[in-house]
């Protein structure tokens, strides 16, 4: 194997290992957070449902970050190491500050400054495709989180015989918040995996099925390498009961899935997040969520961190000519 497809390989993994770790998250951030499972067998199950959603869920995405955003001819071996180095090294700014990041950001950004450079860029897929969904993928994880939330907060009379019944089956309730996570991590797998494997399948370093096998075990491995952003989510936005945290993981993954089955390359930390606002702004209000340090922190390094990849991806293509 060429030494330069060897590179490609090992920075690939880098950046696998960074994913996993700002992935965990949306995934398993409430339920370590809250103690309801210890880190160890968290990062286990985290990672086995990310290998199974990538194999399953994955094939989608990945064809559209290696072949709609620029033709799949324009990942030459250099092209695709300056992608994939360039989104590593802006998703370890943010593990290292503990901020869970997107990383279809960071990817697309990058190849979105290889099209600028190249001149191949299709607009479409970005303007009538990504971009819209962005936009209304996490409204809708806050409007659905938020509405659901509602109905079991604040306590009245109507809903707390209900809310009586749920306390009744704890037990219950915290085996609904580790199953879906598992399903968060699945939809995870689905397509957040396709960041790396599209670029590398389109450069035709490896098939697109050994790609996944290969690059989603070292997705779920970083998690564990990784473990701070999950804090930050669990501990630090706004404390989340059993049932608030099944909401949460359960529209966050639904709707990821469901970008997924559309071939659409979609943030999952930023739909966790809208959930989880959708949660603090219900039981804290808005002037209280308002305020917090935290959510101000995790959006401005939303937007720093796709700059670092636009821009370093762009002086390595320009300078290199």
């Amino acid at each position: 194997m060429p030494a330069i497809d060897i590179l490609l390989l090992v920075l690939s993994g880098f950046f696998a290992l960074n994913m996993g770790g700002s992935g965990v998250a949306p995934a398993f951030g409430v339920a370590l957070g809250s103690k309801m499972i210890r880190p160890r067998p968290a990062f286990f199950l985290y990672g086995t449902f990310v290998v199974l959603g990538a194999l399953l869920l994955g094939k989608g995405v990945a064809k559209t970050l290696g072949n709609d955003l620029v033709p799949p001819v324009t990942f030459d071996r250099f092209t695709t190491l300056a992608v994939v180095g360039s989104a590593a090294l802006a998703l370890l700014a943010a593990n290292i500050l503990k901020i869970p990041q997107s990383t279809i950001w960071v990817t697309v950004f990058s190849i979105t400054a290889v099209g600028l450079v190249r001149g191949n860029l299709n607009t479409d897929t970005l303007f009538r495709r990504i971009y819209p969904a962005w936009v209304a993928l996490p409204l809708a994880s806050f409007a659905l989180s938020a509405g659901i939330t509602r109905i079991f907060y604040p306590l009245r009379g109507w809903n707390y015989r209900l809310y009586e019944h749920l306390l009744k089956h704890e037990w219950k309730l915290k085996w609904l918040v580790v199953a879906s996570s598992c399903y968060v991590a699945l939809a995870n797998g689905g397509n957040n995996v396709a960041n790396v494997v599209g670029p590398l399948s389109a450069a035709k370093v490896l098939p697109m099925r050994t790609a996944f096998l290969l690059m989603a075990p070292i997705f779920g491995f970083g998690a564990a390498l990784f473990r701070s952003p999950a804090k930050t989510v669990g501990n630090m936005v706004v404390p989340i009961g059993l049932f608030s945290a099944s909401i949460v993981n359960i529209v966050t993954g639904t709707i990821l899935i469901v970008a997924s089955s559309f071939r659409i390359p979609q943030s999952l930390v930023q739909v966790n997040m809208f959930a989880v606002l959708a949660v603090s702004l219900v039981k804290d209000g808005a002037y209280q969520m308002s305020r917090h340090r935290t959510i101000w922190r995790i959006f401005a390094l939303w937007f720093i961190t796709p700059l670092i990849a636009v821009g370093t991806t762009w002086m390595l293509l320009v300078f290199s000519k």
